[in-house]
């Protein structure tokens, strides 16, 4: 080294007393690299050349202030290194063809088939070639293309079963009716708007219009049966009897599903109210149900399907309810 202030590739600046590489004072030249400290002393001398060649195996294209070392080709070389360019290399699947790398051309074979036929006096040899091409395709290996085709298969496989998944969810929340026509099966507060719930007696002989009676002969008085249905909703006393007595599966009694089913509820739904059991009541569910569509029916009508499916008992818990109902 020329300098003993400086490291190797810098250059003692006397004006602004600090070390400054060399490319700032001169051009990095092609083949060529700078020697140490420039050649210059910490005085400003030029005491060494300022460039030295590029050693063998080494290259500058005047990129550089040192020369680099050169590219060893894997495959085949388009044009080896120099002092002043490094190699140019083909790929695996190329080869040198009118100074430049091109795709590696097909291998084609020719298969010869001899058909041999004897005759009586002679021998006849008949000879005929049939081409036939055999395809060499490249081999290409790249880390970076394999990596990117195996995270688009899992994302799109990962795509496609979210897909059916929701397909699958979808169709199960779905019932077909006696018409043909698909109806979400909603959640209690989302009813279909096109649905009316109409009661469906299963006594035919028996006159609605009388009053109604529990199992202990004790008459709905005329202000309860009068009242909207909404009132044995908004008795939580009443309401917890009638979940009790009507919401368990009981052999022999009808329940709620029986309730629900007079009141035009589909299979389906019914099912789905019982498998949301705890969290909501089906019972309430469908009086809920019942409210939202048929805003005008009242206790009596209530009472009347309870008769129908043969649950006196119900009726009767419904003498509990107040009855002045303002």
């Amino acid at each position: 080294m020329t300098s003993d202030i400086c490291v190797d590739g810098t250059y003692f600046d006397l004006t602004e007393h600090t070390c400054e590489p060399c490319k700032h004072k001169y051009e990095s030249k092609k083949g060529l690299e700078f020697t140490s400290n420039c050649g210059q002393d910490d005085h400003g001398n030029q005491v060494d050349y300022i460039y030295q060649n590029c050693r063998k195996g080494t290259f500058n294209d005047g990129s550089f202030e040192k020369c680099q070392q050169c590219t060893q080709c894997s495959y085949e070389t388009l044009s080896p290194c120099n002092s002043e360019s490094n190699a140019v290399c083909c790929q695996e699947w190329e080869v040198v063809k009118d100074g430049r790398c091109a795709v590696r051309p097909v291998t084609t074979t020719v298969t010869t088939t001899v058909i041999t036929t004897t005759s009586r006096n002679n021998s006849t040899h008949v000879s005929f070639t049939e081409p036939s091409t055999t395809l060499t395709p490249p081999r290409v290996i790249n880390e970076t293309a394999l990596f990117v085709c195996v995270g688009l298969l899992s994302v799109l496989t990962l795509l496609c079963m979210l897909f059916i998944l929701r397909r699958r969810t979808r169709r199960s929340n779905r019932e077909q009716n006696s018409n043909g026509e698909i109806r979400e099966i909603l959640p209690y507060e989302n009813f279909p708007q096109n649905v009316i719930y109409t009661p469906i007696y299963e006594n035919k002989n028996t006159d609605w219009s009388q009053p109604v009676t529990g199992s202990s002969s004790k008459l709905l008085a005329p202000e309860i049966q009068n009242a909207p249905l909404n009132t044995v909703l908004n008795n939580l006393d009443v309401l917890e009897e009638l979940v009790l007595l009507l919401d368990p599966d009981i052999t022999g009694a009808k329940n709620t599903r029986h309730l629900a089913a007079q009141c035009s509820f589909s299979f389906a739904w019914i099912n789905y109210a019982y498998l949301m059991k705890d969290h909501k009541s089906p019972l309430v569910a469908v009086l809920e149900g019942v409210v939202a569509k048929n805003p005008e029916w009242t206790v009596a009508d209530f009472a009347k399907l309870l008769t129908a499916i043969g649950r006196n008992d119900a009726v009767e818990i419904l003498t509990k309810l107040p009855a002045i109902v303002v």
